[in-house]
C-alpha cells in the first residue's frame, strides 16, 4: 500500500460491469489503488495501513453513505496528518455531490476530478461524537430513508424516497422533545420532522436547506413542528403556489450546536447512516476535512 492515491469503492457499485470498466482504464493512468471494503472495520484497516505508508489523499465511491462511512474512518485514523478526501457520486441521490453540479453522469471526469483537484477545508458536523459532512435528518424523513426498500431505490433512484414518503404520510406523527440552541435554554417543543444541514440537499434531491454552507463554521437547522403546522394560514393550493412553500412552516435557524432530547427514542439519519437515541449533542467543526469539491459535469 505504497500509492498516495487509494479508492475506496462501495459493495453495490463494484459489481456494476460500467463501474469496472472505467476504473480498469483509469487507475493506471492516475496511479490509484482500488478497495472494495466489507465492513467498517476493513476499511478503518484499510485507511490506517494506507496513511502509514504515505497514502495523501483518499477517494469515497458511492453514495452519500460510503461518504460518511469514509469521511468518519478518514477522521479517526489521520489524527496529525495531512489526508485529503475525494468524492465519486455513484449512490442513489448523491445529494452532497449535487450541491456541486456532479450528478454521476460521467464517472471518468469524477475520478479524475477526485484524484487530482485542489483539496480545500470544509465544515463537519458531529452528532454523538459521529460526524456528518452533508445531512442529519430526524423524524418522518428519517424513517423513509430508513424504510425505503434497496430494490426500489436502485430502480427509481432518488423519486423513490418521494413516492415512499407519499405512500406512508399517514404515519407522521411528532415526537415531543426539548432543544437547546447554543447554549441557551432548553424549549419544548413537538418536532414533527427536523433536518441539520451543512450542505443543501437531501432525499433525493431536495433543497432542505437553501442558505447551507460548508464553509461558514454554521449547521443550518430546519425544525418542523405540531407548532408550525398550526400557524400556517393558507390552504394547500396556496402552499403549491409558494415560491418556498417550506418557507411558511419550517422555522430555520443558523447555529453552532444543538442538544435535543426526545422523551421516546427518535430516529437520526445521517448522510444516510441510523441512528436512535434520546438525547443528541450536536456541534459543528470548522474546517475539520480537507475535501476536493467535485466539478459539474
Amino acid at each position: 500500500m505504497s500509492k498516495k492515491t487509494i479508492l475506496l469503492l462501495n459493495r453495490k457499485s463494484a459489481a456494476r460491469p460500467e463501474v469496472r470498466e472505467v476504473l480498469k482504464s483509469i487507475q493506471k493512468d492516475l496511479d490509484i489503488d482500488v478497495w472494495v471494503p466489507w465492513s467498517r472495520k476493513q476499511l478503518r484497516k484499510i485507511m490506517r495501513r494506507s496513511i502509514k505508508s504515505g497514502t495523501k489523499r483518499v477517494i469515497a465511491a458511492g453514495g452519500d453513505g460510503t461518504l460518511n462511512k469514509v469521511t468518519n474512518a478518514l477522521l479517526s485514523c489521520s489524527a496529525g496528518v495531512e489526508v485529503s478526501l475525494g468524492l465519486v457520486p455513484l449512490g442513489t441521490a448523491n445529494d452532497f455531490a449535487r450541491a456541486y453540479g456532479d450528478f454521476g453522469r460521467d464517472l471518468g471526469h469524477s475520478i479524475r476530478v477526485a484524484a487530482t483537484g485542489q483539496a480545500n477545508p470544509i465544515d463537519v458536523g458531529r452528532i454523538n461524537g459521529t460526524h456528518f459532512v452533508n445531512v442529519a435528518s430526524g423524524g418522518f424523513g428519517a424513517m423513509i430513508t430508513a424504510t425505503t426498500p434497496q430494490e426500489v431505490k436502485r430502480r427509481l433512484g432518488g423519486l423513490a424516497y418521494t413516492l415512499s414518503g407519499l405512500a406512508r404520510i399517514s404515519e407522521l406523527q411528532p415526537a415531543q422533545a426539548s432543544i437547546s440552541i447554543d447554549g441557551g435554554p432548553a424549549v419544548p417543543t413537538a418536532v414533527t420532522a427536523l433536518v441539520i444541514a451543512n450542505s443543501r440537499y437531501a432525499g433525493g434531491g431536495f433543497d432542505v436547506a437553501p442558505a447551507a454552507s460548508v464553509s461558514d463554521g454554521l449547521l443550518d437547522l430546519g425544525l418542523l413542528s405540531t407548532e408550525s403546522l398550526q400557524t400556517v394560514s393558507t390552504g394547500f393550493a396556496g402552499l403549491l403556489e409558494s415560491k418556498d412553500p417550506a418557507s411558511t412552516i419550517v422555522n430555520r435557524s443558523q447555529v453552532k450546536s444543538v442538544v435535543l432530547k426526545t422523551e421516546k427514542p427518535f430516529h437520526l439519519n445521517l448522510d444516510g447512516e441510523p441512528m436512535v437515541e434520546t438525547k443528541f449533542e450536536i456541534d459543528v467543526l470548522p474546517g475539520r476535512l480537507l475535501f476536493v469539491a467535485p466539478a459539474p459535469n
